[in-house]
């Protein structure tokens, strides 16, 4: 069965408890120590991760308008969680040492979710069968691919960031698989790669690498 978050009370709740997953997978993760190949810890900073699971709620979102709600919840929700259980956790160094601390970070994080939310209007344009539904899904698999690409030399030269570059691998293959519809196949190809390349090259301007920060 197709799972569609609609204009219902349950729809919200699913969102949020998605949200508030996320958020505590990501904290339990930075239990790893970040010196391994898998560096698990880094998955709360992850673009791809962003990319791919934002993504996922606001494609599978009813309308424009429930897009951009339940994007913002998502994202808000995550956040909230993910400070409030990086409390409880016995962390060498916690993020936050007390709840005032939990409570100004997940406050200070709803700006960027509501700024989330808004992208979300724009970003749902990738269910259409047009040129504009092909750039708007080519942004976040272009994005997953640019981390990709820096995670696999960071595996190779450093070996950190296995994690990160499985969990991309798979975003890309599965938004492109999910939501690709009938768009032209090589030309959803050429703007992924496309976006991808410059975000290399600015990547490359600023740190005179392609190794994943």
């Amino acid at each position: 069965m197709k799972l569609t978050f609609k204009n219902t009370i349950q729809s919200y709740l699913l969102v949020i408890f998605f949200g508030l997953l996320a958020g505590s997978l990501c904290a339990v993760l930075d239990l790893f120590p970040n010196d391994s190949i898998w560096t698990f810890s880094s998955f709360s900073g992850s673009l791809g991760f962003w990319a791919l699971s934002g993504m996922l709620i606001l494609m599978q979102s009813e309308n424009w308008k429930l897009s951009a709600i339940n994007t913002f919840l998502y994202f808000a929700f995550m956040n909230t969680a993910f400070f409030f259980v990086h409390l409880l956790l016995p962390f060498q160094f916690p993020r936050v040492s007390t709840i005032s601390e939990a409570c100004l970070q997940s406050l200070a994080w709803t700006i960027p979710s509501l700024g989330c939310g808004l992208c979300a209007i724009l970003t749902c344009q990738a269910k259409k069968d047009n040129w504009l539904g092909i750039i708007t899904l080519s942004l976040p698999c272009g994005l997953m691919l640019y981390e990709f690409i820096c995670t696999l030399f960071s595996v190779f030269i450093n070996h950190r960031y296995l994690f990160q570059t499985v969990v991309d691998l798979c975003g890309i293959i599965l938004l492109f698989c999910l939501y690709k519809g009938k768009k032209n196949p090589l030309f959803l190809c050429l703007t992924i790669a496309g976006g991808a390349a410059a975000l290399l090259l600015l990547h490359c301007l600023l740190y005179q690498n392609l190794l994943y920060y």
